[in-house]
C-alpha cells in the first residue's frame, strides 16, 4: 500500500500541481507532461520563472512566434511556452507555492 497522500495545490484545465504529504515531493502535470520535483527544486523553478522577462528571454521558434524555453531541472526536458502560456504557467506556480506555504504554516501551528 502506498504512503503517498497528495494535497492538490492547483487544479486547472490540463494543469495540476500536487504535493505528497508523506515525502513532500511535488507533482506537476501540464498538458501531457508529468514532472516530479523535490521541494527545493520546485521552489527554485518558481523563483526562476518569477524573475524572467519574457520579451528579453524569448526566442523565435520555427513557427515564427516567440517562446520562452524553460529548463525543468531534468536535463533532457524543457518547456516551450508562448507569452500567454508563460503568464498562465507562472501564475499557477505562484498560486501553488502560496498554498504550499500556507499548508506548511498550518502544519507547524498544529504541532
Amino acid at each position: 500500500m502506498t504512503t503517498c497522500k497528495p494535497l492538490i495545490l492547483l487544479e486547472e484545465t490540463a494543469f495540476y500541481i500536487t504535493q505528497c504529504q508523506h515525502c513532500q515531493r511535488i507533482g506537476l502535470i501540464y498538458n501531457n507532461l508529468v514532472l516530479g520535483f523535490k521541494h527545493e527544486e520546485f521552489i527554485g523553478l518558481c523563483q526562476t520563472l518569477d524573475s524572467v522577462n519574457f520579451d528579453q528571454s524569448s526566442v523565435l521558434l520555427p513557427d515564427g512566434q516567440p517562446y520562452l524555453i524553460i529548463k525543468t531541472g531534468h536535463p533532457d526536458i524543457q518547456l516551450s511556452l508562448s507569452k500567454v502560456e508563460y503568464n498562465s504557467f507562472r501564475a499557477g506556480l505562484q498560486q501553488a507555492l502560496r498554498r504550499m506555504n500556507l499548508h506548511q504554516l498550518l502544519r507547524l501551528q498544529s504541532n
